[in-house]
């Protein structure tokens, strides 16, 4: 199963390194990783399609809304499979 994470956030520097080190801790292989800042707003997007290559992942909603309300962040994230009819 695969999943897509999007988030968007004030830019500052760290922010691809604590989301890979986030979902490796997590158990997750990253796929595909883009993301890009917005210089007028500030702003940071990033999006990253990921698989789990270790059991728990559910855990990973709870975690992810504790580390938004630290960081002002808005994350979210959905079964990239899902179109497939994965059930998810």
């Amino acid at each position: 199963m695969r999943y897509i994470l999007t988030l968007s956030c004030t830019d500052r520097p760290g922010i691809v390194a604590a989301v890979a080190t986030f979902l490796a801790g997590e158990g997750c292989n990253i796929l595909e990783s883009a993301q890009f800042d917005d210089v007028d707003t500030g702003r940071f997007f990033m999006r990253v399609v990921c698989a789990p290559v270790v059991d728990g992942v559910t855990s990973i909603a709870s975690r992810r809304r504790s580390a938004r309300s630290r960081r002002g962040s808005a994350w979210t994230g959905s079964c990239a499979t899902r179109r497939s009819g994965c059930g998810c």
